[in-house]
Order: structure tokens, then C-alpha cells, then sequence
């Protein structure tokens, strides 16, 4: 077994390239992640050779599989962004465009359909596995812990992991993939699976002839051979249409594992939480005072913009720790009307049109200011963008759980219990003493 054959492979692809690209480009925030990864990867080789047992050769492997596909991300970003400086130029665009949100992933459950004779009848089927996911947004890869000794006894695979995943836009694509290892077999594999090495023999064209034959050429004569072999058994795809506050079932499309020593027994759906929080949630977008037209008079009143609602105060003093006076729901269907000097009674006046309940409700709202008006106009436009674009997570507060903290990531057996190794030879002296 080449156990450097991992290290050796991304260095003939020419990681210095790779950098050089990110140089160039000046994508620094990839090249960081690309040198973290490379770090990442060299440890990860190291403590496979150096592996006593199953459990420290799984989470291994685990990790150097979820760390290849950083990789592999990370590379294509750089040449989906180095395409698009080549075929088109660079042109700000005026229209505004949606905040970003922070997206959490929980409460995942995959379901297992045994058979009869399996699980009820408990005979047959004695095989054991072990499970985790990987859950990726763009070039964020987070796994998922390893759920190990999964066998027939069991009905639902339960991973409780919190992921949460930054800076995301609403037209996001949240990929789940489900990779399993059959424990019967031999612990001395290829970890680089499938998926990974298409995608180097998509990538190796645009690196140049003799480097992507040298890969396509090692990868086929097996000198991949390090740590344990996942096999990538389901997939599936989300997005901003399955956010929610509650635990949603989705469909889980099962692989072709026909010709691998595979064969855990999925149902075919799988459960979880998306919660999404955009920015316009969470933060204030704007405040200050604002006049409101009545039936006689103007009222003034202090304003927040937050959580697509404009609320109101008396006094600015009043802000978070009284109710507000009244709340403007800032919907997918507002919009805003200016004024011009003709038609507005007051200066520096425009219309807020607001949809509440399938019913108009118009609001002729005044600032202190032509800088003042601009600033709200333009506050709120960006929430009637936020609002449309964030569908749902912009009409409700969706809670966001904290994340899992990290575990440890290759932990030790202890033999014997805690109980057994400790020493109670003081505490009988001290006994018989008293």
C-alpha cells in the first residue's frame, strides 16, 4: 500500500498551480482554505499508517474523505470563477440584490426498512455498518458524526449533529450525501470514492494533457490504496422551498450499489430541519423618526425596520421594552409610490403601500429629510428584495440551534471501566480508621 499516494496525488495535479490561480485571481480566501486542506490531508495520512484499530482507521478515513471533497470544491470554485473572468467582463450591476442568511441543519433521521425475516424474526441478515453524511452548500463540507454498529437491531439512523452553514443566498443548493461501510470487509481501500474521481477527470482537462493522464493513470492502476472504502449509497437535494420551522420528510435517491458489497436496506426518505435566518432578520436595518399622515394631523413617530416589519414608538426611548404602537408588515407585495411636490402635503413625503391579508393598506409617511427619505426608500426596497427572495424565512422568525461542538476526532477505547481502575485502598484505611 502507497500510503503517500493521497499527498503525492493533488501535488502532481499541481497544487502550486492551483495557488498561483488563486494568486492571480486574487482569490486569497481560496488559496487559505487549499493550504489548510493540504495540512489537513498530510496529518490524515499519518494516522492512517499509523492505525491500531478499526474505530481510529474509520474516523480516519472519514476525515480524509470529507477533506478530499473540500479539495475537489475548492478547485472547482476557483475554475468557475476563473471561467467567468475569461468570458465575460466584470460589471457591477445597480439592482439590488438579497442579504444572506446563516442556514442550520438538524434533527436528521434516516429511516431503514429491514426485512421480515430480519428484523422481527431476528435471523438472517447479521451484517454491521457504519454511516455518516456529508452535507454541502457550495465549498462549505461539513460531516456528520459516524453513526458505527448499524445492523438490523436498528430502525432509524439518528445523526445529532447541529450544521450550520454562513453567508448563504437564497438561490443555494444544499446537497446530502450518505456514504456507508460494510465492517465485514477488509480495512485496506481506496477512500477516494467514485464521485471524486469523475470529477478529477473533469478537471484534468483543463490542467493540461500529461497531468490528467498521470491522474486517470494512477487512479486505474489502484494506488489509492489508503484506509477504509466508503461507498456512497443515497443522495438528495434542498432548497429554499423545503426551510422551515419543523421537521420536514424528504425523498432520498438511493444508488445504484448492485455491484458493491453494500447493501444497507434504505426506505428511501429521510427527515430534518432547515432553519434559515437572513440577515433582515436578525439585525436592524434602519431606524430613526418618521411623520405619519392621519385623518387630521401628522404623528411622529420613532421607527425600527426589522424582521420585514416597520414598528413604531412614541419615543425612541420606548424601542425594545415597550410594545410597539403599531407594526407594519413589509410584505412580498409592498411597494413605494414617490411623491412629488405637486401632490405631497408635506416635504420629503412618500407612499408605503403595504398587502395585509389580501387587503391594501396605504401609509403616506414623511422624513426629516431629503437624505433621510432616500435612506428609508432605500432601506425599504432592499426589504421588499429580502422578503421575496427569502420567501417564508422572512415571514416567520425561524429559531436557529447552536452547533454541535466539535468531538474529537479519533477517540480511544479504554479497557475495563473507570470503576475497575481506580484504586480503593485509601478509602478502606480511611473506613477502618473511623
Amino acid at each position: 500500500m502507497d500510503c503517500s499516494f493521497q499527498d503525492e496525488l493533488f501535488d502532481d495535479l499541481d497544487l502550486y498551480y492551483f495557488r498561483q490561480m488563486a494568486i492571480s485571481s486574487q482569490d486569497y480566501d481560496i488559496q487559505q482554505k487549499i493550504d489548510f486542506e493540504i495540512k489537513m490531508r498530510d496529518g490524515i495520512t499519518k494516522i492512517i499508517a499509523a492505525c491500531s484499530n478499526d474505530v481510529q482507521s474509520l474516523e480516519a478515513s472519514r476525515g480524509l474523505l470529507t477533506s478530499n471533497a473540500r479539495m475537489m470544491a475548492y478547485m472547482a470554485e476557483l475554475q468557475r470563477r476563473r471561467t467567468l473572468e475569461r468570458g465575460q467582463p466584470n460589471r457591477d450591476s445597480d439592482d439590488a440584490k438579497p442579504c444572506k442568511a446563516t442556514l442550520a441543519i438538524s434533527d436528521i433521521r434516516i429511516p431503514l426498512m429491514w426485512k421480515e425475516e430480519d428484523h422481527i424474526k431476528n435471523k438472517g441478515d447479521h451484517r454491521r455498518y457504519s454511516v455518516f453524511c456529508l452535507w454541502k452548500i457550495g465549498t462549505e463540507i461539513y460531516d456528520t458524526e459516524m453513526i458505527r454498529n448499524v445492523d438490523r437491531t436498528l430502525t432509524d439512523m439518528c445523526p445529532e449533529d447541529v450544521l450550520v452553514f454562513n453567508d448563504i443566498s437564497p438561490d443555494f443548493e444544499c446537497v446530502l450525501e450518505v456514504y456507508c461501510y460494510n465492517m465485514h470487509n477488509d480495512l485496506t481501500i481506496a477512500s477516494t470514492p467514485k464521485r471524486i474521481r469523475k470529477k478529477l477527470n473533469t478537471l484534468s482537462s483543463t490542467m493540461g494533457r500529461s497531468m490528467g493522464k498521470k491522474v486517470q493513470s494512477s487512479m486505474e492502476n489502484g494506488e489509492s490504496s489508503l484506509g477504509v472504502k466508503f461507498t456512497l449509497i443515497a443522495t438528495a437535494k434542498l432548497n429554499i422551498e423545503d426551510i422551515g420551522s419543523g421537521i420536514k420528510t424528504h425523498n432520498l435517491v438511493l444508488e445504484n450499489t448492485e455491484n458493491s458489497p453494500v447493501h444497507l436496506p434504505l426506505f428511501g426518505h429521510f427527515c430534518c430541519r432547515l432553519g434559515a435566518q437572513p440577515d433582515c432578520m436578525v439585525q436592524d436595518v434602519i431606524s430613526g423618526y418618521l411623520s405619519f399622515q392621519g385623518a387630521t394631523d401628522w404623528t411622529r413617530k420613532w421607527c425600527v425596520l426589522n424582521q420585514s416589519k416597520l414598528q413604531c414608538w412614541t419615543n425612541q426611548s420606548d424601542s425594545g421594552i415597550k410594545k410597539p404602537d403599531c407594526i407594519i408588515a413589509i410584505t412580498k407585495g409592498s411597494n413605494i409610490a414617490h411623491r412629488n411636490g405637486s401632490t405631497m402635503q408635506k416635504p420629503n413625503s412618500f407612499l408605503l403601500t403595504c398587502l395585509e391579508e389580501d387587503k391594501k393598506t396605504q401609509y403616506t409617511i414623511s422624513a426629516d429629510s431629503k437624505s433621510e427619505k432616500e435612506r428609508w426608500i432605500s432601506a425599504l426596497e432592499q426589504q421588499f428584495v429580502d422578503t421575496g427572495a427569502w420567501q417564508q424565512a422572512c415571514t416567520e422568525f425561524i429559531d436557529i440551534k447552536s452547533p454541535t461542538p466539535k468531538r474529537p476526532q479519533f477517540p480511544t477505547t479504554r479497557k475495563g471501566s473507570l470503576y475497575d481502575a481506580t484504586s480503593l485502598k485509601d478509602s478502606d484505611s480511611d473506613f477502618e480508621d473511623t
